[in-house]
């Protein structure tokens, strides 16, 4: 008795996993599976639409979809047109440059002002220069009573000894041949001879 149960068991097994491989072989023939093509199933979405061959150098895509041609990022984004408009001159100098074009010049100086003059309408503004007091170390030299040093405050020259204040709020602490260490307020800063900062 038990053996005709597991003998029928067996055969109502059987029977479900060779109906399903037949549904599955239907399902796959009626997709196009085997044939590469063919009819699809009621209610499928429609066939892949077929792209023509991209000419050679181009990107093909599915349509609905845009790609973005590679570029260089060396390559500048914007480039002057070739020969440029015959009127342009372009000058650069120490502290700033100069640009005088067809119609109108425009000077940028240090520190970031640019002035655009074009036929009677001038136009100046600010750019984002160092903000500060710019020190710049020039020398230090040796001389009968110690050593010396020439510090520039922001263009003016200072010939100072340790203990010295120059320039309102400056003041030297040290001095060694090729450097010294300064002052500034209660904050302290080095500077090596050529060497200038920002306070």
């Amino acid at each position: 008795m038990i053996g005709m149960k597991r003998t029928a068991v067996s055969i109502f097994v059987s029977i479900i996993l060779v109906g399903t491989a037949v549904a599955s072989v239907w399902l796959m023939a009626s997709a196009g599976v085997f044939t590469g093509g063919g009819a699809g199933l009621p209610g499928a979405p429609a066939a892949a639409v077929t792209i023509a061959p991209a000419p050679v150098g181009s990107v093909s895509v599915a349509p609905g979809y845009q790609v973005a041609q590679p570029r260089d990022p060396f390559e500048p984004l914007i480039t002057a047109p070739p020969g440029g408009d015959g009127g342009e001159t372009t000058t650069t100098a120490a502290g700033g440059s100069t640009t005088t074009a067809a119609g109108g010049t425009t000077t940028t100086v240090a520190g970031g002002t640019t002035t655009t003059r074009a036929g009677t309408t001038t136009t100046t503004t600010q750019g984002d220069g160092p903000d500060g007091i710019r020190v710049k170390l020039l020398e230090v030299r040796n001389e009968a009573s110690g050593r010396v040093a020439v510090v520039e405050v922001d263009g003016i020259a200072y010939t100072v000894r340790v203990g010295d204040t120059f320039a309102t709020t400056f003041k030297v602490v040290s001095l060694t041949n090729n450097g010294g260490v300064f002052t500034y307020g209660d904050s302290a800063f080095s500077l090596a001879v050529g060497q200038s900062i920002l306070k």
